[in-house]
């Protein structure tokens, strides 16, 4: 059963190292919602505050880290690209394989809500190998039975990288140029910054009280992260 303590509940977080999870580790780690905050890699890393543990696993045998997925909610933050993983195969892997195993475990273990960063135009019927992974992976963990299910669609995601992702770069820099006519149903395609989605992510996962699925797209994003960064700061 999720490991409650006296300030708060447990978070689960996958891909903390990365650029939309290391936002939500730093925020998760300093919110006195979440009283635990755990982290799963393949390496070690600093601890963010107090309230934060990580653990080395293999992400090739979670079975093993089982008794790790006792938490309230899931933030899986994992994703990558073919070109990084190397092949089709191995960017389903992390993509598709690892955030739906690690719901199931965590579904079992008694986790009510799971929160996947997905991307927009996910589809599971679409042609696009890159747009059909996120689709079905969408699907899978919305099968599994959660009671809240938060599926976040960013555009091409903003932010300072540890990896080069020169065709993310060059993208970035041409829909950046093309913004001012990126209006009306072509406003979804501008980018979203990675911090926006690591608030609103961590924010919606905070609420004990939601449920039910919901689908959170680039406009949303922006526009929720906006109104939380203003109520923090008032």
């Amino acid at each position: 059963m999720p490991d409650r303590t006296a300030s708060g509940r447990s978070l689960l977080l996958l891909g903390a190292s990365g650029l939309v999870g290391g936002h939500v580790l730093r925020h998760a780690a300093h919110d006195p919602a979440w009283g635990r905050v755990v982290t799963l890699g393949r390496r070690p890393m600093p601890l963010a505050s107090g309230t934060h543990e990580h653990h080395v696993v293999d992400f090739r045998d979670l079975d093993a880290h089982a008794d790790l997925f006792g938490c309230d909610a899931v933030a899986c933050c994992l994703g990558t690209t073919i070109k990084t993983a190397g092949s089709q195969e191995a960017f389903r892997f992390v993509d598709y394989d690892l955030p739906l195993a690690a719901a199931r475990l965590a579904h079992t273990r008694g986790a009510r809500a799971y929160g996947l960063v997905s991307a927009y135009g996910a589809d599971a019927d679409s042609r696009i190998f890159y747009n059909r992974t996120k689709g079905e992976a969408e699907d899978a963990v919305r099968a599994v039975g959660f009671e809240h299910v938060v599926l976040m669609r960013p555009s091409l995601l903003t932010g300072d990288r540890d990896e080069d992702r020169t065709g993310e770069k060059i993208g970035e820099a041409l829909l950046r140029v093309f913004n001012p006519v990126l209006i009306g149903p072509l406003r979804p395609l501008r980018p979203t910054p990675a911090e926006d989605v690591a608030v609103v992510l961590t924010a919606t996962l905070a609420s004990a009280t939601a449920s039910g699925v919901e689908i959170v797209e680039p406009v949303e994003i922006r526009a929720r992260a906006t109104e939380l960064q203003s109520a923090s700061n008032a």
